[in-house]
């Protein structure tokens, strides 16, 4: 099996980007949700096969999923310490971890 490499991009705000700079990633600055939409088409249209999206910039992460559909190119929104945090309901992945939910 052989393995391929993938160009990564990261959109995000001015305060985080340094550091996946700093790991040898490539950014777009994007500070809201039309923002990050021209950034996602542009990691597209210049060949990133893995873009990584900041969940604090955006909105509605569907619309990401929209743009880079069919195009052989993934988009993976990464939570953050400035993000919303969601509930997780223990009980309900319990029961399908042991197939009875």
């Amino acid at each position: 099996m052989s393995a391929k490499e993938v160009k990564v991009l990261v959109v995000g705000d001015e305060q985080s980007l340094p550091l996946f700079r700093m790991a040898g990633m490539s950014v777009l600055k994007a500070s809201n949700q039309s923002e990050a939409e021209e950034a996602v088409k542009r990691g597209v249209e210049e060949g990133y096969g893995l873009i990584v999206v900041l969940k604090h910039i955006v909105s509605d992460e569907e619309s990401l999923r929209r743009i880079v559909a069919g195009t052989g190119s993934v988009v993976f929104v990464l939570p953050t310490k400035w993000s919303k945090a969601e509930p997780i309901n223990i009980e309900r992945l319990l029961a399908e971890a042991l197939g009875l939910g």
